[in-house]
């Protein structure tokens, strides 16, 4: 039957089914539903909807709408190219390269004022043609990576470039493309289409059901509404403000800004809010779709079923919607598009659905043709289907709705309020009130101030003017399909929120205008207004004005039609006709047949002409395929263009509606509702509209046109285009002053970190120096009680007072006063002495209290520096100066009070700096006269205060490094001091040094000779002899018995033959030490800190007898000498030479320059010189040439892909070979990081190293080669860092969508524009880097080696931050915003191997073994002696870290290991260096004082180093330095065990080379080289001991004591210090010449093994004399050392 439901029945189900319909009661559904049916009936569509459920939904992504080729008409898929390609380079680069420049085509052929009228077609034409472009195809989307082909500007062009700078361009980013096209001719670069060409619905529901769901109410089939009950004429989409769909949201360029797109509606259209035209038809959709979701709805309670679900009702109402808006645009839509196209076919309208020629599949049978491929043409979407440019209206009238057809036709004004133009012709000066709103005035004042100024407007302004001044005219002439306008019409009179809304203005900010007046004005207006008429003028919102982005806010879309044709490679015009089997043109006025006849287009046609220079082969495809244009639309070629792909995509469409008898989508009669709807209906249906409101054809324009338009708008009388308006990014986001400020503030970091490692290192000596001067040091060795008065307080305890400026690193100290014994002021603290002032000659001391302080006091005394106190109370200050009065008159000696100021007085207080400086300077000048004869400058050449200065005997001692009471002192500085006045003058040293430059061996001996005879009889008494000899073994603190001293004396006298004599005369004296003169010509008398100038040459120099000597070398010269040489002396053992050469009872005849190879000069002695270099060190070599090649290839790697591979990529883009370098860097970075773990795994270094693997990789480098990586890993850091910093200044630059695109894994929205401090601390990536940098720079600052000695604990502190640096490096990579993250793949080996290591480490530091002795022995070196663990096993050499729990548990130092492997016990020698060993030092003191149990300590270990392989040298040379002997220690003990034992070495000899200020200074090791000389009976060790007491072995006083030690030896065999057989040296010994030795000696092996541990500067010495003596032929001396 006849569906006609009677509204009470249908009232009645709607009521018993309020749940099914969700509503909120059932008089809302009743509402509801009682609305769409009066809305249908009104309409006159009839459907009863069939009862069949089901159905094949369409896919959302266009897929499989062909099951033999599933992908034809899939969403995101290449676009088809009809024509040939004609790219450049025939592959990707863009076309067009000889053709003119499409800004400046576009001024000279498309430009120009609006304003003339389509004959045919209104603005709902025009706009609702926009929205089908959108619905089938989306290229605007920019390639990613961003690919830029930015267009010149004109010069003086009047939008672009107004001040004619020039060189300004435009910019335009290339398409999207398959980017598995583009590479070879064969594959040209292929544009991809994000839409699907299907009319499917996408601009209504989203381009896929992820989107679709989002904008779905999942309620009745509905799309979400902001109010989901109201009656659909009211309705709008929910805001986008909850989920924030990804709706394109340009920055209007009426505000140029950017602001969130949550203030849009959530609409399928991804570009829907691109202007408020386009928005409205997008919501029209929105309400049809809803429309019939509520019509079918209505039937639940009839079908039940499925129809009570909402996913079929919403599948449902979305079929019908597609099919209703497939209906509109082919049948209503297309015929007036492709207008031409029909004509010339004989037709109106479109062929029938099954009768298309060369489009159905079988004519009258089957419409659909699987055969053909619906994808949009590359022709189509960049040339033809933008012929709707030239329609488009620079604004678009809103008319309000008439309640009756009789009612007046209201329209909006034709700008708004501030209309600029409007204000420039105020009616003032006709009478009008000031700031009165013009539109508000008579349309005939205003006709009547244009009529009077508006001369040269062009036609259609005339024709606008005639029409205001007449209302009865018709503007349009005599056209009789023209409306007459003498009905009625008001403009103007409508609300002012009615106004025409202007396109420039309108753009991305539609919803304003929309929500002010809701759809019915802008379809009203839009239906009753024509488009710009069908030519090559296209209006300026389009062709100057229309959006860009925030950087270039205003653009030509018409010069951007050519660029994208010509991106996307479409060839010219000619060769495109022939691609559509059209004949090709010979000349631009074939183009319009108006050539000719009508001026405007003959005009424009000759302008192109002269553009193209008469080329028409060169012609672009849309500039001469517009020109083609006549009143029936677009030219031939385009109209080919148009009709194919309409045609292709609906005979290709499986699922179009009206192939409903094959896809079974509706029956005949829904199909036939379908076909019954109209776009008049559809607008009546779901707005305010009444039908009468709007014309039959609401596309069309005739004379029936309901309230046709007052006049053509022209952008005349409407707002102003906002101005073109650019960015800079980098200086607005704040870049400009960013960028400097981090770098500030990075640099600021970097010096307070240094500065905080200055501090740390300033107080922990400030600390320990407050220690000191307030007495709280212990000192294991107490000096004696001091004698002398005290100053005492009133009430009776001794006085303290504060010293300031003369402390440790100047820091005040506290002291008190001693007075006396005899002339004498003493300074101390506890037992302490602080300083000792000797006042015997002096006559007068000064003393200076303030006047405006009580406190300080200031003592001046002559040649001395200040003592400068500070007292706690006034009371103190006057018992000091009292008691000071007292005892220096006692003493005979005048004192002065002086009252200055104080800050007068602390201005000229003599500080002890200013006394050291002024000494210096006097020895500095005594030494460099001492080198000519006498004076050989003028008084004026030193300075004054230098002749004037007078030594002290205490800063005589210490100039000497003596004690002040020394035996030695004492007898020189009476010598020297002539005058005896008990200071040292200028003249009187400087005499004495002359007498030790240049004298004789006579001379000198005689100034012995003199010091010793205190009587000055001229004899020199056995005892005073064995006193002058005394006074020298004290001099180095040697302990020799009576004994050993008159049997050394004996055998002295008997050798010069004085054995029956007491006395000695000078020649006597002469002839005792006449085998010794050789030694005496280059002694001189060493002063700590002085140089000696050198005598190069020896000279013959006459004697006093007559006689003549060869002058020796000095110091310097002579230290040249060897040790061998110069003590060239072996204690001999009856044994046998061993099968190397090596004779181990003496050592060898040494030859002199014997070899050859020490003459070479020039390129042969540096070519041997690297020869030997690279023998020596060919392992190391070949491992960091290893390592130097594999981390140069990872950085090559990285730079190569970045540059070749992904040059096109995002930020090599923009930021071109900076990410090539910084890629490289930080895969660099990866790499020696990583690597850096190895050398941090020292247990399985040590496991190795016992391995064969040992004797082909250095495993003892480890520690440098740790530096050598972390330093590579610093360096790729730096390049690193500074290379971001400066892409930093390219992103900065970027807009915000190219950095979207180009940072994919980083989300902002997108009104947000990301600032350097976005990227820098919002981003994982960013903030990340920060922090390692931060993390970066603290470690290496205190990774120095001034902050290891000085600040150890921050030192380890910082570097156990490693942590940290590698959780930070992970997290690092993980945002993705260049690469993936690879780090881990550099990390894992290593992280695994370091993470056992430490699990082996952790499993043993963590137990605490028991302390069983404790020794504190002199120099500040604790012995520790331990329990040693049952699985402690380890070789002599080896070393190990210990911890204490009361100290810091987690705080490990690593020490060598003092026992020998065969030993019970663990032991360690630590030295109080730093704070930790201060505090073990004090924490073992105060238990052994106190009689408690030893702390316990944590052992880590044993670690092995080079120190152990001693003996697989045939000669090893071990040299130990200090405290630097205890690795030696364990060696020699293990040697003396295994030769217990009978064991062999491969070891043939070994030198063992001690160096220490005295041989008292560590009394344990004495005794252990003793045991080795008991033990060595095979003449394998041979023992050097340098006491360094003094500056130089060839001091006077050295000399002395190197006869009496060679003396005593010859007697006895054993050193007359030591008591060991081993030879004592005094100084420093030469490594050099006693190297160069042992290779002559030692000339048939192939290396010689030396192990040195001391101070650094001692290795640095022993490693430059490796280097040195390695450059020559012979045994290659191999270096292993260890600092402390």
């Amino acid at each position: 039957m006849d569906w006609k439901v009677p509204a009470l029945i249908l009232l009645c189900a709607l009521s018993c089914n309020a749940r099914v319909y969700d509503c909120q009661t059932a008089s809302a559904c009743q509402t509801l539903a009682l609305d769409v049916f009066q809305r249908f009936q009104q309409s006159g569509v009839t459907l009863q909807p069939e009862a069949n459920t089901q159905f094949e939904w369409e896919g959302y992504d266009g897929w499989f709408n062909n099951f033999a080729n599933p992908e034809w008409g899939g969403e995101d898929m290449a676009l088809l190219r009809q024509e040939p390609a004609a790219y450049s380079d025939g592959v990707y680069a863009i076309a067009g390269n000889d053709r003119p420049d499409p800004i400046l085509i576009s001024n000279m052929t498309q430009s120009g004022f609006s304003g003339n009228g389509s004959r045919t077609r209104t603005a709902l034409f025009i706009y609702f043609g926009q929205q089908i472009m959108e619905e089938m195809l989306d290229v605007q989307i920019p390639g990613c990576i961003p690919e830029y082909e930015n267009m010149l500007i004109p010069k003086c062009h009047p939008l672009y470039d107004p001040d004619c700078r020039a060189q300004r361009t435009m910019p335009f980013q290339r398409s999207r493309y398959d980017t598995r096209t583009g590479s070879s001719p064969n594959t040209p670069r292929e544009q991809l289409n994000v839409n699907t060409p299907w009319f499917d619905g996408a601009l209504i529901y989203g381009p896929g059901k992820a989107w679709t769901n989002i904008i779905r109410a999942f309620t009745r089939g509905e799309l979400a509404a902001d109010q989901q009950d109201l009656q659909l004429a009211n309705m709008f989409p929910v805001l986008n403000s909850k989920v924030l769909l990804p709706l394109s949201n340009m920055p209007p360029p009426a505000n140029h800004s950017l602001f969130s797109s949550g203030r849009f509606w959530a609409l399928g259209n991804i570009r829907g809010n691109e202007n408020p035209f386009l928005l409205s038809l997008g919501l029209l959709w929105f309400r049809v779709h809803n429309m019939w979701a509520r019509y079918l709805v209505s039937f639940a309670n009839i079908r039940k079923g499925n129809w009570l679900d909402d996913e079929f009702i919403f599948n449902r109402a979305r079929q019908f919607t597609i099919a209703t808006y497939q209906h509109i645009v082919y049948d209503e839509w297309l015929p007036l598009y492709v207008q031409s196209k029909l004509l010339r076919l004989g037709r109106t309208t479109i062929f029938p659905y099954k009768e298309t020629p060369h489009y159905s599949a079988s004519y009258g049978r089957s419409g659909y043709n699987p055969s053909i491929n619906p994808q949009v043409s590359n022709i189509f979407q960049s040339a033809a289907m933008r012929f709707g440019h030239t329609m488009v209206t620079p604004g678009v009238w809103r008319r309000t709705n008439r309640a009756n057809p009789a009612d007046k036709c209201l329209f909006g004004s034709t700008a708004t309020a501030r209309n600029a133009y409007f204000k420039q012709i105020a009616l003032e000066p006709q009478g009008a009130p000031g700031g009165a709103d013009p539109q508000q005035y008579p349309m005939s004042q205003v006709a009547g101030y244009l009529r009077d100024n508006a001369l040269g407007l062009t036609s259609p302004h005339q024709a606008f003017l005639s029409f205001l001044f007449n209302d009865s005219r018709n503007i349009n002439g005599s056209n009789p399909n023209l409306p007459n306008f003498t009905t009625n019409y008001t403009y103007g009179d409508a609300p002012a929120q009615f106004f025409s809304v202007r396109t420039c203005n309108s753009y991305w900010n539609p919803d304003v205008t929309i929500r002010a007046s809701n759809l019915d004005p802008f379809f009203l207006g839009m239906s009753s207004q024509r488009t710009e008429r069908e030519d090559f003028v296209v209006t300026q919102d389009l062709q100057g004005s229309v959006y860009g982005p925030l950087e270039f806010s205003r653009r030509d879309l018409m010069a951007i039609n050519m660029q994208r044709a010509r991106d996307h490679g479409l060839p010219d015009y000619n060769t495109a006709r022939v691609a559509y089997g059209l004949p090709s043109l010979s000349g631009f006025e074939q183009l319009n047949p108006y050539y000719g006849v009508r001026a405007d287009v003959t005009e424009n046609i000759e302008r192109l002409r002269e553009v193209y220079n008469n080329d028409v082969n060169k012609c672009d495809i849309w500039t001469c395929g517009i020109l083609e244009t006549t009143d029936n639309g677009p030219g031939v070629l385009f109209s080919e263009i148009l009709y194919d792909q309409f045609m292709r995509i609906r005979h290709g469409d499986r699922f179009w509606y009206e192939n409903w008898e094959q896809n079974k989508l509706f029956s005949e009669k829904e199909f036939l509702a379908i076909k019954s709807l109209t776009m008049k209906k559809l607008i009546s249906l779901v707005t305010n509209v009444q039908e009468f409101d709007i014309s039959n054809a609401p596309f069309e324009f005739t004379k029936d046109t309901v309230c046709p338009q007052p006049f053509q708008l022209s952008e005349f009388l409407m707002d102003d285009c906002k101005p073109l308006k650019t960015r800079d990014y980098y200086v607005e986001s704040g870049s400009n002053w960013m960028v400097p400020f981090i770098w500030g503030l990075v640099l600021v970091y970097i010096a307070i970190v240094i500065l905080v490692m200055f501090i740390i290192a300033a107080y922990t000596k400030h600390r320990r120096a407050q220690i000191i001067s307030a007495g709280r040091a212990k000192n294991p060795k107490a000096p004696k009680k001091l004698q002398g008065a005290d100053i005492f307080t009133a009430d009776g305890n001794l006085l303290v007072f504060w010293e300031e400026m003369s402390g440790l690193k100047s820091v005040p100290r506290l002291a008190s006063l001693k007075l006396g014994p005899g002339k004498r002021i003493v300074l101390f603290t506890g037992e302490t002495v602080l300083r000792t002032i000797d006042i015997r000659s002096h006559t007068c001391i000064t003393i200076q209290e303030p006047v405006d302080n009580t406190v300080y006091l200031v003592i001046k005394i002559p040649n001395e520096y200040d003592i400068i106190v500070k007292t706690n109370t006034p009371i103190d200050r006057i018992a000091i100066v009292d008691r000071l009065k007292a005892f220096l008159s006692e003493c005979g000696i005048n004192l002065s009070i002086e009252e200055p100021r104080k800050n007068d007085m602390m201005a000229n207080v003599f500080t002890m700096k200013e006394r050291q400086r002024l000494v210096e300077n006097f020895f500095k000048s005594v030494f460099s006269q001492a080198g000519t004869d006498g004076f050989s400058r003028t008084a004026g050449d030193i300075r004054p205060e230098v002749l004037e200065c007078e030594l002290t005997r205490k800063e005589f001692a210490d100039a000497m490094s003596l004690k002040e009471d020394s035996l030695f002192v004492e007898q020189m500085f009476q010598l020297i001091d002539k005058d005896g006045n008990g200071f040292i003058s200028f003249r009187e040293f400087l005499d004495m040094s002359v007498i030790f430059s240049k004298g004789s061996p006579e001379d000198k001996l005689k100034l012995m000779f003199d010091m010793y005879d205190a009587n000055k009889s001229g004899f020199l008494h056995r005892d005073q002899f064995k006193k002058m000899l005394k006074s020298m073994m004290e001099l180095v603190n040697a302990t020799v018995s009576s004994e050993q001293m008159d049997s050394l004396i004996d055998s002295m006298f008997v050798a010069a033959g004085f054995q029956s004599k007491q006395e000695l005369t000078l020649g006597d004296f002469n002839v005792l030490l006449r085998d010794h003169k050789d030694e005496l010509s280059g002694a001189y008398l060493g002063l700590a800190g002085v140089d000696v100038p050198d005598v190069e040459t020896k000279k013959e120099v006459p004697t006093e007898n007559g006689g003549r000597y060869r002058q020796r070398e000095n110091a310097p010269s002579r230290a040249r000498r060897t040790i061998i040489r110069a003590y060239n002396r072996t204690v001999r053992h009856p044994h046998h030479t061993d099968t190397h050469g090596l004779d181990n009872d003496t050592v060898h005849h040494i030859p002199t320059d014997s070899q050859s190879t020490r003459s070479k000069s020039g390129l042969a002695r540096q070519f041997h010189v690297l020869k030997r270099f690279v023998e020596n060190h060919r392992l190391h070599i070949f491992y960091l040439s290893i390592y130097a090649f594999i981390t140069m290839g990872i950085f090559v790697e990285r730079a190569y892909h970045y540059s070749i591979e992904t040059e096109h990529g995002g930020l090599r883009r923009i930021a071109g070979f900076g990410v090539t370098i910084t890629r490289g860097a930080a895969s660099g970075m990866m790499w020696t990081y990583s690597v850096l773990l190895v050398t941090m795994s020292r247990n399985f270094i040590t496991y190795l190293r016992e391995t064969p693997l040992n004797n082909y990789v250095p495993f003892d480098s480890y520690v440098s080669f740790h530096k050598i990586v972390a330093l590579t890993g610093l360096i790729f850091t730096l390049t690193h860092i500074v290379g971001h910093g400066i892409n930093f200044y390219h992103i900065s630059t970027q807009t915000a969508n190219d950095l979207s695109c180009i940072f994919r894994e980083v989300y902002f929205p997108g009104n947000y524009l990301p600032s350097f401090l976005y990227w820098l601390f919002l981003t994982t990536t960013g903030f990340s880097a920060f922090v390692l940098t931060l993390i970066t720079i603290a470690i290496f600052v205190f990774a120095t080696q001034y902050a290891r000695r000085h600040t150890f604990q921050a030192f380890w502190l910082t570097h156990h931050w490693y942590i940290l640096f590698y959780m930070f490096m992970l997290l690092h990579g993980t945002g993705r915003l260049v690469q993936d993250p690879i780090f881990g793949n550099f990390l894992l080996g290593p992280a695994i191997l370091y993470t056992i290591d430490k699990i082996i480490s952790v499993s043993r530091n963590k137990t605490e073994v028991g302390v069983v002795r404790a020794e504190l022995l002199p120099s500040g070196v604790t012995g520790v002696f331990m329990k040693r663990p049952a699985s402690f096993e380890y070789k002599a050499g080896q070393w190990m870290r210990i911890s204490s729990a009361q100290l810091n548990p987690d705080e490990y130092h690593p020490f060598t290991i003092s026992s020998a492997p065969h030993e019970e016990h663990l032991s360690v020698h630590v030295r109080a260096v730093g704070p930790w060993t201060h505090n073990l030092r004090e924490l073992y003191s105060h238990s052994i004082s106190h009689s408690l149990p030893l702390p316990k300590l944590r052992v880590d270990g044993p670690f092995g180093e080079g120190h152990q392989d001693w003996y697989q040298f045939d000669v090893s040379i071990l040299v130990g330095g200090g405290i630097g002997i205890t690795p030696f220690a364990s060696i020699l003990k293990d040697i003396v065990h295994r030769s217990s034992l009978g064991a062999r070495f491969q070891c043939k000899k070994l030198y063992f080379i001690w160096v220490t200020r005295t041989q008292n200074q560590y009394e344990w090791f004495t005794d252990l080289i003793r045991e080795v000389e008991e033990a060595d009976s095979k003449g394998l060790v041979e023992v050097h001991i340098f006491i360094t007491e003094f500056f130089s072995k060839f001091d006077l006083r050295t000399t002395m004591l190197y006869v009496c030690e060679r003396h005593f030896q010859k007697l006895s065999g054993r050193s007359l210090f030591t008591g060991l057989r081993s030879v004592t040296h005094f100084g420093r010994p030469d490594f050099k010449a006693f190297f160069d030795n042992l290779q002559e000696e030692h000339i048939v092996l192939p290396k010689i093994g030396v192990f040195s541990c001391g101070p650094p500067g001692m290795t640095t010495t022993v490693n430059e004399a490796c280097s040195a003596t390695n450059r020559f032929e012979g045994p290659a001396f191999i270096h292993h050392f260890e600092n402390f």
